[in-house]
């Protein structure tokens, strides 16, 4: 079996296996490593290379907002003659908290479910926090972390949209605050982005417009695969508008006949004159 040297080695073979059980998953959203969501359940799932008392101080904490919370580390050589892992694991299972072995071999991966976690009678939830996780959840688009990666910008659902907000700009040029809501900004937060202007990426010319520094032109590039989610999002957004405008035009010119009435003047005409109309319109 080969070892595990990152903590972030852990995260693709983790996500995987929820997705296969019919989970959307995102990593590092409100601090937690892993959150994974089916229909109403919230899974987190805290990635460490050793079961260390932090981590499990970790995990504790995340069941004030879910009773489904998992530890998942590297599984040992041979778990079955280990007797502190053995003692680790009943410490797991009186705290509730679940445990996935992550193993690796010819660089196949393999995730193992050894404790279901089961939250102890009368734990309370925090329901804003849990409010809090589900909302930065729902507002990612796509999963643009690594779970357990230290020391690289997170993607998280206020830099999304700061980041939509220069895709839109890159692709239209300098636009205002509502042109950008009406090409598919935040309609909520594009304004407050603009003027904060946390990332450096914006600069607002003389006429009102934001149009985008050398940092923000350089933002798609660092985040390349959320941006080419926003792309695709944005060439569909542009697609279904240019269909219901012709749709609308159509409509308009299926009211009118080729001699310029409408018709309920047609219907006036008779048989003849409608024949002559015709004749003359050609």
């Amino acid at each position: 079996m080969d070892s595990i040297r990152y903590e972030r080695e852990l995260y693709v073979p983790v996500r995987d296996f929820l997705v296969r059980q019919g989970f959307s998953v995102r990593a590092e959203v409100g601090h937690c490593d892993v959150v994974a969501m089916r229909d109403e359940e919230m899974y987190i799932v805290e990635l460490k290379r050793h079961l260390s008392f932090d981590l499990l101080a970790q995990a504790v904490s995340r069941q004030a907002c879910t009773d489904f919370v998992y530890v998942a580390v590297p599984k040992p050589s041979d778990l079955k003659l280990d007797k502190a892992w053995r003692s680790k694991m009943r410490v797991l299972k009186r705290l509730g908290l679940g445990l996935l072995l992550v193993s690796v071999r010819r660089d196949k991966y393999r995730v193992e479910e050894v404790l279901t976690p089961e939250t102890p009678q009368g734990h309370r939830h925090n329901k804003r926090k849990a409010r809090s996780i589900v909302r930065e959840f729902d507002n990612r688009s796509v999963d643009g972390n690594i779970g357990g990666s230290r020391g690289v910008p997170l993607m998280t659902a206020y830099r999304e949209a700061a980041l939509t907000i220069a895709c839109i700009i890159a692709r239209y040029g300098p636009l205002k605050p509502k042109g950008i809501r009406e090409k598919g900004g935040d309609p909520k937060k594009t304004t407050s982005i603009l003027n904060a202007n946390f990332y450096g990426w914006f600069i607002r010319l003389e006429d009102g417009t934001y149009d985008l520094s050398d940092i923000g032109r350089a933002a798609p590039n660092t985040f390349e695969e959320v941006a080419n989610s926003i792309n695709a999002a944005l060439n569909q957004s542009a697609s279904a508008a240019f269909n219901a405008r012709v749709i609308d035009e159509v409509s308009e010119s299926d009211d009118i006949p080729k001699n310029g009435m409408n018709n309920t003047e047609t219907k006036r005409r008779k048989p003849r004159q409608l024949k002559r109309d015709e004749k003359e319109a050609k």
